[in-house]
């Protein structure tokens, strides 16, 4: 399938979006964007203009407001996230929708869709994407000084997550949660994914096109759990002091990630990940965590093929390496960087070692 034809959702169909613009700049640009766009994506900018049944539930304007009107750097009228936003009842994916059309609509577009039907995971797995997913993806020109800064996209990525996800319940007057990290691209709650990422990165000069696709559970409780469901728990049984909890509005969520986006893609192009990464480490799950490593195939972790038993070294997680990696150090102190074998879903079962020196 083409990749107009997964933006869409199958070849032939039409998709129908509705836009947001921040600037009357912004809103000429997207009106030759959507001559590109079309006929397989039509761009509407008012719900009536669009057929029956075909209007999303997001509500891009409330949206943009809480956008254009929240605190932090990443909102208010200088902002880039967001400056252009399209939302969809349904698309193929909001990514190939972007990698398509990102350069028509410009750096900070965002695309959101109450569902997808050719959302895809990491390693091209099938994405879930039911009703009350927030499922959005987002472009940003990163401009930094070299592509070895790859590795931190990631973590930039998931910080604003769990960042933005925080602030929007402080923001609802809602229970905290703990939200953490998965290495290198999960979000957990209670102990259960509820946000993963899908990345998208290619070079030019001096600069990375990131396309960071999301999809975080807000409202869904199925397949696993939501956002709700854990506040419904944190606040026992559904009620907080003022009554019933209110479903949490996906606007505000997105408003809120997008705002950290901004922040933390801002830090780093001035100042790279140092200023980060304490709370980047606060928040993910792996300080202390110990990793076996079969001696009988250096770079392999767990029990050798045979499953006889063989020398081990334990490595325990320290943190990140310089270049992005993880950072294992062993019982006599020595340090490794561990790297993704890129085979493995769960990349911390996959994991390649090499001692620094």
């Amino acid at each position: 399938m083409s990749a107009a034809a997964t933006a869409t959702g199958g070849a032939g169909e039409t998709a129908h979006i509705l836009a947001v613009c921040r600037t009357p700049e912004d809103a000429a640009r997207l009106a030759e964007a959507a001559k590109e766009m079309a006929p397989a994506l039509a761009v509407h900018t008012d719900t009536a203009s669009m057929p029956p049944g075909s209007a999303p539930v997001f509500d891009a304007a409330a949206c943009a407001q809480l956008l254009s009107s929240g605190a932090g750097a990443g909102a208010g009228p200088a902002r880039v996230m967001g400056r252009v936003l399209l939302a969809a009842g349904e698309v193929g994916s909001t990514q190939e929708l972007l990698r398509s059309h990102g350069a028509a609509l410009g750096d900070g577009a965002v695309a959101v869709a109450d569902r997808q039907s050719s959302g895809k995971g990491r390693g091209g797995n099938q994405w879930t994407s039911p009703l009350g997913c927030l499922m959005f993806s987002a472009l940003r020109k990163l401009r930094v000084t070299s592509p070895a800064q790859a590795p931190f996209i990631n973590y930039l990525v998931c910080l604003a997550v769990t960042r933005g996800v925080r602030r929007a319940l402080e923001g609802a007057s809602l229970p905290p949660l703990d939200i953490r990290i998965k290495w290198p691209n999960d979000i957990y709650a209670s102990g259960v994914k509820i946000a993963g990422a899908l990345i998208h990165t290619t070079w030019q000069g001096d600069r990375f096109n990131v396309i960071t696709g999301i999809g975080l559970n807000v409202n869904n409780r199925q397949p696993t759990t939501c956002l709700d469901a854990l506040l419904e728990a944190a606040a026992g049984g559904g009620t907080g002091a003022g009554g019933p909890l209110r479903p949490l509005a996906r606007e505000a969520v997105l408003a809120a990630v997008l705002a950290a986006m901004e922040e933390v893609f801002d830090t780093f192009e001035a100042s790279g990940f140092g200023p980060l990464e304490q709370e980047y480490l606060a928040s993910w799950l792996h300080s202390g965590q110990e990793l076996d490593f079969d001696d009988t195939a250096p770079s392999a972790l767990g029990a050798p093929p045979s499953g006889a038993p063989g020398p081990r070294t334990r490595l325990t997680i320290r943190g990140l390496s310089a270049a992005g990696f993880l950072l294992g150090v062993d019982g006599a102190g020595q340090r490794y960087e561990l790297t993704p074998d890129g085979n493995s879903l769960d990349m911390m079962q996959g994991l390649i070692r090499r001692k620094i020196m």
